[in-house]
């Protein structure tokens, strides 16, 4: 009984252990995916994220353009928004898939971009 017991929890902690954080490492790198724009197609564009300072990445590509967010585990965070005006990007590490979201806010107009891609090798 007790090998039973401790095999289970054995496989306990290995199943349990796996990677639930990300790193900045990880989103540095250059990504090929697909963007869609409200009011345009889907187009196929490569973001580049590059090093930035403290826990930042800087996110080039598409309608990014040395956007300065921050790493906060697998998610991104960044923009520059007052009052509900202004830009807000998210962002998302899952499953080595990316997903950006940029949202550009000016009162009752609201445009906005949905990117998701793969690091490339």
């Amino acid at each position: 009984m007790r090998k039973l017991i401790l095999s289970c929890f054995v496989l306990t902690t290995i199943f349990s252990c796996g990677k639930d954080d990300c790193a900045k490492s990880d989103f540095i790198g250059t990504w090929a995916g697909k963007e869609t724009c409200d009011l345009s197609s889907t187009e196929d564009i490569t973001i580049t994220i590059t090093e930035g300072s403290g826990d930042n990445v800087i996110i080039n590509g598409g309608q990014f353009i040395e956007e300065d967010v921050k790493v906060d585990g697998c998610k991104l965070e960044g923009g520059e928004s007052f009052l509900g005006l202004g830009i807000k990007i998210e962002g998302e590490l899952k499953d080595g898939t990316m997903t950006l979201s940029y949202d550009n806010d000016a009162g009752a107009i609201s445009i906005g971009c949905d990117y998701s891609g793969l690091k490339k090798q």
